[in-house]
């Protein structure tokens, strides 16, 4: 990016403008790296959200599947089946 202007065309105030330049760059980046870490957060929230729904999703799955189980067995013991 210096490289790109030439030695006449630097005035007194070039350090100045580029410091300016690289803090204005800089809070940017500080600001993007806060809306990063807020969304991270949010999804981290979503994911743990899931997490716990999976987990009751597939223990009400078992029960079933074991409630199912058990009636067979009873109707087969029966002889019903």
């Amino acid at each position: 990016m210096l490289d790109d202007i030439k030695k006449d065309d630097r005035g007194s105030n070039d350090l100045e403008k580029r410091i300016e330049d690289l803090m204005r760059i800089s809070l940017s980046h500080q600001n993007l790296n806060a809306d990063l870490r807020k969304e991270l957060m949010f999804y981290k929230k979503k994911c743990e959200h899931f997490e716990y729904m999976y987990r009751q999703l597939k223990k009400e799955k078992e029960e079933l599947h074991s409630k199912g189980q058990d009636m067979l067995n009873e109707f087969r013991n029966k002889g019903e089946v």
